[in-house]
């Protein structure tokens, strides 16, 4: 009886192990680099992948050469060796079938990465995703409630030299056997003066799913 059990046993994980070998597999994968891999589900990605991208991003804006002399030419226009230019962020644009991804937390890291940097100053006075609460504060001069001499004055705003603006976008193909779909953390810089783009970035990441014999 012994001996018929550890056969059952011995039968049943072979049939586990068998299923589990033949059952599709599901991992993640950088297109720049295909050998690192993680288990992750089919068609989605994640928000750490996403405040990763972002602190990425701003490290590579910041450190850039084409940045940098940029930098040199904004102060040498103003005089100031100190100086750094104000830029404008637009809440980055979900371009996934991926609707849970709560990229306006995404765009505050990118934001706290930028102002760490100590090379650029962000506004919240414009942009199409101005803070309404911001607007709100400066707009105070007909409430009798406040102190008049503390209310924001009229003129006193400063129109953003830099804008920056981006998202998430995809793109799924399908071949055969194997599902691939891969995200692009894309964003660009312009000098709004000028209108020129002088720095652009592109982060690849995504999901690849190989049919296993049972099917998806």
């Amino acid at each position: 009886m012994k001996m018929k059990t550890n056969g059952m046993l011995f039968a049943g994980a072979l049939a586990c192990g068998l299923a589990a070998g033949c059952a599709s597999t599901t991992s993640t994968f950088d297109p720049s680099n295909p050998t690192v891999n993680n288990a992750r589900a089919i068609g989605t990605v994640s928000q750490a992948e996403c405040f990763m991208a972002a602190r990425a991003a701003a490290e590579d804006a910041m450190t850039s050469p084409v940045f940098d002399r940029y930098l040199a030419q904004y102060r040498k226009e103003k005089g100031d060796n100190l100086a750094v230019p104000l830029m404008q962020v637009g809440y980055l644009q979900n371009k996934t079938d991926d609707p849970n991804l709560q990229l306006n937390l995404v765009t505050d890291e990118l934001c706290t990465a930028l102002l760490n940097s100590g090379k650029v100053e962000v506004t919240l006075a414009t942009g199409r995703d101005a803070s309404a609460t911001f607007a709100e504060a400066r707009d105070l001069d007909k409430d009798d409630n406040f102190k008049q001499s503390t209310v924001a004055k009229k003129g006193k705003l400063e129109a953003p030299r830099l804008s920056l603006e981006g998202g998430i976008l995809w793109n799924r193909v399908d071949t055969g056997s194997e599902k691939v779909q891969v995200y692009s953390f894309n964003l660009k810089l312009a000098d709004i003066e000028t209108g020129k783009v002088i720095w652009t970035y592109n982060k690849p990441f995504g999901t690849r799913k190989i049919q296993g014999t049972f099917g998806w």
